[in-house]
């Protein structure tokens, strides 16, 4: 068995322990806007690259299927997508952003913009812009190991 000390130092307890705090940091400074990180990151791919479908949605995201499909249905309960099927393919939904949620990540950009400064400041500048190239590192070698590995943007967008 691994001591203790060990375990709590371990890069893996050490980032989901930070995924934790990130997802904290967030909700009290989005507070008022109901909206989850996942929710949140959804709603702003879709901004970014409308009309995509629920699969690519996954693809880009790095959720699984139920939770993109949990995702998805609470974003358009709310009023903040539309799925609309595919004339291409009947099975596919197509995504777009309504007004509604084109307005409310508007809303939120200062407030995320401040979430990400505040769980980055224990760092210092020049810290936080190095842990987030060690992140994009970690995360680019090690995409193919994940459950569900990010796909990049097509060509054109």
């Amino acid at each position: 068995m691994l001591p203790l000390e060990e375990i709590l130092n371990l890069p893996a307890f050490l980032i989901r322990r930070c995924n934790q705090i990130a997802i904290g940091v967030f909700l009290e400074e989005t507070q008022g806007f109901d909206l989850t990180t996942a929710q949140w990151g959804a709603l702003s791919l879709i901004a970014h690259e409308p009309g995509m479908d629920q699969t690519r949605l996954m693809e880009r995201s790095a959720l699984d299927r139920s939770s993109i499909t949990k995702c998805v249905e609470r974003l358009e309960a709310q009023g903040l997508i539309l799925r609309e099927v595919d004339p291409a393919d009947k099975r596919a939904r197509r995504l777009s952003v309504t007004k509604d949620g084109l307005a409310l990540l508007d809303a939120m950009s200062d407030k995320v913009r401040d979430s990400q400064r505040r769980l980055l400041a224990p760092l210092g500048d020049e810290g936080a812009d190095t842990f987030v190239k060690m992140l994009q590192i970690l995360t680019a070698a090690h995409n193919e190991a994940s459950r569900v590995p990010v796909r990049a943007p097509p060509a054109s967008a």
